[in-house]
């Protein structure tokens, strides 16, 4: 019998159930199939900032309405959302990468918005799951892309001691293969690897993230941590996706076209797989967001509350954890994936239970590590019209 010992989280980019998980319908999991499934990803980018969401939510943007076989895409993937946990109702932010890894990390939004990928960026003084851990002696480990992203907007991922506990991502394989690895990990990609949808034809981008997180979940099996490692892989935003399953609507943030506020929280659902040596297989119907990823290495490692109650609050995956369970290993790097035989009959997807705790209440004021108030963001920029999808679409 084997106790989870680590928490490993990665973190890609852009994703819908709808767009990214079809045939997932045939387990009973509440995603569309229009049966026109692509077997290439479509190669350009879609606007997906925070007025591209809202103008989607409001029905005047319709988003890119694709649909990838995943079987063919994202095979590893595939066989890793039948064999294990997925979860149909996980949700972010309705916006774009920095507030989705951010509310994923440590379960607040400073920001609506990326602020610049190259130059002077803001820090802020927030609480997370490494400062956490810090405090409470558990070992942890962040691994941002090359250029230090998202951790450099940390304060106390920034600094000492903190900042000597972040990695380059080359760096997790050879401490994985070494079993090195400490009890927390968050893991990203760098660019060209994170499946985000290129500027510029890169055909081959998702294979390539596919491929790397592949090679990271076999370099921690060849380090003998298997059984005593729950994995967590999920995606930062909706990336111009469209999906069939509206969110509720539980916080939400003024902006030009509604000074009463409009929804943040829940934005579009994002794919999530929970899987390891001792984590059941099951579709997950019930309602969470990214804030619920820290929650469940609290839950799972013993932390105490962080003090940000959209995390202590948030709906925990821990209990998908059964220590009698001894799970298969998945396919190793480069073999041929055999798919498992769907159920028969399909099965009827299960409805989650109603958002538990208050809708439609205004973003809170953020919570700081040395309590400085620092209001919630409103900087996320609304236009009176929507988007234009991209030429090349």
């Amino acid at each position: 019998m084997a106790a989870t010992r680590r928490v490993i989280v990665f973190l890609q980019e852009n994703k819908t159930p709808d767009f990214y998980f079809p045939t997932m319908s045939a387990w009973g999991a509440a995603v569309a199939n229009s049966g026109n499934l692509l077997t290439a990803p479509p190669n350009f980018d879609q606007p997906h900032d925070r007025n591209a969401w809202v103008h989607y939510a409001m029905g005047d943007y319709p988003a890119e309405r694709l649909q990838l076989d995943n079987d063919t895409v994202i095979p590893f993937y595939s066989w890793l959302a039948k064999q294990f946990v997925f979860s149909d109702h996980h949700f972010g932010a309705g916006s774009n990468s920095t507030p989705g890894h951010m509310l994923a990390v440590g379960g607040q939004m400073p920001t609506l918005k990326n602020p610049p990928f190259v130059g002077p960026h803001p820090v802020w003084n927030l609480p997370s799951i490494f400062s956490l851990a810090e405090s409470a002696k558990v070992s942890w480990a962040a691994f941002p892309d090359q250029s230090g992203y998202p951790t450099k907007f940390y304060t106390s991922l920034t600094s000492a001691p903190g900042n000597s506990n972040v990695f380059r991502p080359a760096e997790f394989i050879p401490m994985a293969k070494g079993g090195t690895l400490p009890e927390i990990c968050y893991v990203w990609s760098p660019a060209g690897y994170d499946e985000h949808p290129p500027a510029v034809s890169t055909p081959d981008y998702i294979s390539k993230g596919q491929g790397l997180v592949w090679d990271r979940v076999q370099a921690v099996i060849d380090g003998g941590g298997w059984e005593e490692t729950v994995f967590i892989l999920t995606w930062d935003d909706w990336g111009g996706y469209a999906d069939s399953v509206p969110t509720p609507d539980i916080e939400t943030a003024p902006d030009a076209l509604h000074p009463n506020g409009f929804q943040v929280i829940g934005g579009s659902r994002i794919p999530l797989i929970m899987f390891g040596g001792n984590v059941v297989q099951r579709i997950d119907p019930e309602w969470h967001s990214h804030a619920s990823i820290p929650k469940t290495i609290m839950d799972l490692l013993g932390l105490p509350p962080m003090g940000v109650p959209r995390v202590d609050d948030a709906p925990s995956l821990a209990h998908m954890v059964d220590p009698a369970l001894t799970r298969p290993e998945p396919p190793v790097p480069g073999s041929a994936v055999v798919q498992p035989t769907p159920p028969t009959p399909t099965p009827t997807p299960v409805a989650p239970q109603p958002w538990p705790g208050p809708l439609h209440t205004p973003l809170p004021e953020l919570i700081t590590l040395d309590g400085t108030p620092l209001p919630a963001p409103t900087d996320g920029v609304v236009r009176k019209t929507p988007p234009k999808p991209p030429k090349s679409a």
